[in-house]
């Protein structure tokens, strides 16, 4: 079952395979190699190993005891004593004892495994939001010194029109202003790509002269799943979900251990006697048994099973609530994400082309003469916000959609069944 969830968190991952000569750092190939370098995914591994080998060791009886024993012995003499003995002895605990702290053993193997896999969801989706912010400081840099240009000719057409007396001098400064502003805004973008691209080495371990080369674009995939598709299926297949479920299967296992522990164990013992003195050598057995119902200690038993019980109650509680905060996370995350993505669409369809549209309509009129350089310089101002804005729109709709995948339990959503797949 742990390779069939693995799997279908990293689905998609490898679905499309591109060649790895290609310069630019392709989302497909970053998503394999965090899960491959990741020094926090390394230690789950390692993790999920410890408990592994923690199984064998509780179906296995506790290590013997030899004992030599020389008795009778004048003034430490061992060459004069009465009795020279051999004594192995060996604790048996109950059989069915042994049988359930192997089952709860496995258990525990079972969470470490669903801790890996929550610690790859998380290390995928803090990736693809890196790389959703590196991208869009990029872009906010490229449109940065597009701007610039744009306002360069703005203010070659200032120049032209001041020169021929249609223009006052005010217009040429406040556009040298402006472009003065575009200036250093530039720099301070060139510190957010630097910190993106840190934070995004972090993320894939790489050493930080390692450059993060040119990365893809962004693009708008149609997601056509329905809440309560993603409810449904994070309530069930999320890792933290099945690791709480079995938390409660545990608890139970962990009380019935604990209710047994009013049945004895059994002390074996094997020991070679030797009278060197007297030339004998014979063989002793002994046998005995734990009394966990004695009065003395009743009362620590009797404590065990209500503590065991206490915690299945605890471990229920804890696995509905689960169960509640991730239904909260999914559709809250769902809402955040369908509220992006409208307005990614907006700005697509509707306000970059129109205010792109104006600017150049009104860049027109100012060269003639039919507008003045106050609403050539507000429709510029109105065009650069919107097209920063759009490009924080689309990189927040990929990291919102990061954070969805995330809540459900994959890290693409293509590998959530549809209803009538199921």
């Amino acid at each position: 079952m742990i390779r069939v969830l693995f799997l279908a968190l990293i689905l998609g991952a490898f679905t499309t395979i591109y060649s790895q000569e290609q310069e630019t750092e392709d989302l497909q190939f970053l998503i394999i190699e965090a899960i491959s370098n990741n020094p926090e995914i390394a230690a789950q591994v390692s993790r999920m190993a410890v408990f592994e080998h923690k199984v064998t060791q509780r179906w296995a009886l506790d290590d013997p005891e030899l004992i030599l024993r020389w008795m009778e012995m004048p003034g430490f003499r061992f060459s004069e004593a009465m009795y020279a003995n051999i004594e192995l002895m060996q604790m048996v605990r109950f059989p069915t004892k042994l049988f359930m702290e192997r089952s709860i053993a496995q258990i525990q193997a079972e969470h470490a495994h669903h801790e890996h896999l929550e610690k790859v969801l998380d290390v995928v989706a803090r990736l693809k939001s890196a790389y959703a912010m590196l991208w869009y400081a990029r872009t906010a840099l490229q449109l940065n010194r597009e701007n610039q240009s744009f306002l360069r000719q703005i203010l070659d057409a200032a120049t032209a029109q001041y020169s021929v007396g249609k223009a006052s001098q005010q217009d040429v400064l406040k556009t040298s202003i402006e472009l003065a502003k575009l200036r250093a805004e530039e720099e301070a973008l060139k510190q957010d790509v630097v910190s993106t691209e840190s934070m995004l080495r972090a993320i894939l371990n790489r050493d930080s002269r390692k450059p993060i080369g040119p990365i893809s674009g962004l693009p708008l995939p149609a997601v056509s799943y329905n809440v309560e598709e993603l409810v449904s299926f994070a309530l069930t297949a999320r890792p933290m979900v099945v690791h709480d479920s079995l938390s409660v299967n545990e608890s139970a296992l962990m009380l019935g251990l604990q209710k047994q522990e009013y049945l004895p164990d059994l002390r074996l013992g094997l020991e070679y006697v030797t009278m060197p003195l007297l030339g004998e050598k014979r063989w002793s057995v002994t046998a005995g048994i734990t009394l966990p119902i004695a009065p003395w200690s009743l009362s620590k038993a009797s404590a065990r099973v209500q503590e065991a019980s206490a915690e299945r109650s605890m471990r229920e509680s804890m696995f509905l609530a689960t169960r509640r905060m991730i239904e909260a996370q999914v559709r809250q995350n769902y809402a955040t994400f369908k509220g992006y993505e409208s307005r990614v669409k907006a700005y697509e369809s509707t306000i970059l082309p129109q205010t792109d549209q104006s600017l150049r309509t009104l860049l027109t009129e100012y060269q003639t003469g039919r507008t003045s350089f106050l609403m050539l310089l507000d429709s510029f101002r109105m065009f650069q916000m919107a097209k920063m804005e759009a490009a924080m729109a689309l990189a927040q709709y990929h990291q919102s959609l990061a954070a969805l995948e995330r809540s459900v339990g994959v890290t693409t959503l293509s590998a959530v069944p549809k209803e009538n797949e199921q």
